[in-house]
């Protein structure tokens, strides 16, 4: 596993309450499409931070994004209708996504691979779009398992039990049962 920085583990409180509005919201179906770089924008002007966050300003329209994905440095960013950037775990379009919400280079960047939220007491994983997985993923070699229910925490890892007629360990790979 990956040792990520505690900042990389830290949970914003807006995230948790969003977390509570959408298990408390149901579960409708709604089609959506992973974000792809085609919907972006591209960045050119300067980041501004004040005391509600950062923003990226076009210092040429004196214009800023709002309620859209951003690609900026080779990082995709997403600021909010308010225009500010996310950090932390966002549901955008039916989908967790996770922006990195430590201080530096890649503060606000979209996280893919694996994350450690010690608030929640385990690991998550992204796929290679940055959407949060649920239930059996093969990763690297090893079979891996993400709860897929609201019972719960929806995409953390299970250890040391058996799901499915297979047991996991306490890294969370799948083994035979003997």
């Amino acid at each position: 596993m990956i040792n990520f920085p505690r900042c990389i583990r830290a949970r914003s409180a807006a995230a948790i309450a969003a977390i509570f509005l959408f298990q408390s919201a149901g579960t409708g179906s709604i089609t959506s499409l992973a974000h792809t770089k085609d919907e972006s924008v591209y960045l050119t002007g300067i980041w501004q931070q004040d005391e509600n966050g950062w923003r990226f300003f076009n210092q040429w329209n004196s214009t800023s994004p709002a309620g859209q994905w951003a690609e900026y440095q080779g990082n995709s960013y997403y600021f909010m209708d308010n225009g500010y950037m996310a950090a932390g775990w966002l549901f955008l379009s039916n989908r967790w996504y996770y922006f990195n919400p430590c201080k530096g280079k890649q503060e606000g960047s979209m996280v893919t691979g694996w994350i450690n939220d010690p608030s929640y007491g385990g690991w998550f994983y992204t796929n290679q779009n940055g959407i949060m997985v649920t239930g059996w993923h093969k990763i690297d070699g090893f079979w891996y398992y993400f709860n897929p229910d609201f019972n719960g925490i929806l995409g953390l890892m299970a250890t040391n039990r058996i799901i499915d007629d297979a047991y996991v360990d306490l890294n969370g790979r799948m083994n035979e049962l003997r």
